[in-house]
C-alpha cells in the first residue's frame, strides 16, 4: 500500500510558538519583578556568600541594566575567600545569563516575522552555529553588558543551551575568580 501523503513529524513542544511565548513572558515579568525590587536586592551583598550569589545572578538576569554585581565581586573577594567568591559568583552569574538566552528563545518566532522568511535570522543562526561557543566564552569573560546581546542571540538562533551555559559558567568564574583574588591582593580587608 502506497502512501500519498507525506508523514508529518510531530513538533517538538521547543519549536512551539505557545511555548515560546511562555518562555517569554516569564522571562519579562520576572525581569519586570527584578527591576521594581532593585534597590531592595542590592543590599543583600552583606549576607556573605549567599548575598553574592543573589546579587549576581540578579545581576546577570536583568537584561542591559547595572546592578552592581561586579562591585561585590571585587568587595567579597577582599573580604572572604577570593576563590570561593569567584566559584560562586561565577555559577550564579551563569544561571542568571540563562534569562537573556531564554527571553531570545521565545521571542525566536517573533524575530523570523521582521525579515521576510527569515533570511537575516538564518545567516546569524549559521553563523552563531560555527562559533557561538568560542564567542560566548570571550564575552563572557568582558565584564560589560554587551554580553546581555549575546545570550539573547544564542537562544534567538536556538544555539543548545548546554552549550551556552557551559560556555558562559567557565567564562563568568574565570574572570570572577580574577576579580577576587586582584581584589583580596589589593584590599585586604580579612
Amino acid at each position: 500500500m502506497k502512501k500519498n501523503k507525506r508523514e508529518e513529524k510531530p513538533i517538538p513542544i521547543t519549536d512551539s510558538l505557545f511555548f515560546r511565548a511562555v518562555i517569554l513572558s516569564i522571562s519579562l515579568i520576572l525581569l519586570l519583578i527584578i527591576l521594581i525590587y532593585r534597590d531592595e536586592l542590592k543590599s543583600l551583598s552583606r549576607y556573605g556568600y549567599f548575598g553574592i550569589f543573589v546579587v549576581n545572578f540578579i545581576s546577570s538576569a536583568t537584561i542591559f541594566l547595572p546592578v552592581p554585581g561586579i562591585a561585590t565581586v571585587f568587595i567579597g573577594g577582599a573580604v572572604w575567600n577570593p576563590i570561593l567568591v569567584g566559584l560562586i559568583s561565577g555559577a550564579a552569574s551563569s544561571i542568571g545569563e540563562l534569562f537573556g538566552y531564554f527571553l531570545g528563545f521565545g521571542g525566536r518566532g517573533f524575530l523570523k516575522t521582521i525579515e521576510h522568511e527569515g533570511k537575516w535570522v538564518k545567516r546569524l543562526e549559521n553563523t552563531f552555529l560555527k562559533s557561538g561557543f568560542n564567542t560566548t566564552l570571550i564575552f563572557s569573560l568582558i565584564p560589560l553588558p554587551i554580553f546581555d546581546a549575546i545570550g539573547i542571540i544564542a537562544g534567538a538562533v536556538s544555539y543548545p543551551v548546554e552549550k551556552f551555559f557551559l560556555a558562559t559558567i567557565l567564562g563568568r568564574t574565570v574572570r570572577n575568580i580574577v576579580l577576587a583574588w586582584t581584589a583580596s591582593q589589593l584590599l585586604p580587608l580579612n
